[in-house]
């Protein structure tokens, strides 16, 4: 989303953007965009001060950690960002979206809290069903 400054009325201004992720590069081996995903902010401008108050929100495609399953979840995160700007600048708020989106991402993606993973000998997804190892192996979770 670029921003021209000269165009911030002083009650402020609404705004909504779509960005594609392919050309962001968000990607990670266990996270994925393959949706467009949406911005809406609230900017205002006070004194030398570009003030973007943003929600973002993003469909991420996630691997389970334990299970290697794909599942999604969708993300929701509001930034304050600020700029110090002359009347006749342009901002681009793009990287600080990315940024934040990316500060989104789970540590360690599970399906779910009580996901049993794989058996580590014949590499059966515990969660669909059981195998004659996963009495005596993966019992430590």
């Amino acid at each position: 989303m670029k921003i021209p400054v000269n165009t911030i009325p002083p009650e402020g201004l609404r705004r909504r953007a779509t960005y594609e992720p392919g050309v962001l590069d968000m990607e990670r081996f266990d996270v994925h965009l393959r949706e467009p995903f949406e911005v809406e902010a609230f900017i205002t401008v006070a004194d030398r001060e570009l003030v973007v108050d943003a929600t973002v929100r993003a469909l991420l495609h996630l691997s389970c950690a334990r299970c290697l399953g794909e599942f999604p979840r969708t993300v929701q995160t509001q930034a304050l960002f600020t700029y110090t700007v002359k009347p006749t600048d342009t901002v681009d708020i793009t990287d600080d979206v990315r940024q934040e989106i990316i500060l989104t991402y789970p540590l360690i993606p599970l399906c779910q809290p009580t996901c049993r993973g794989l058996c580590p000998t014949c590499g059966q997804d515990l969660n669909v069903a059981s195998c004659p190892h996963a009495s005596t192996e993966g019992q430590g979770r």
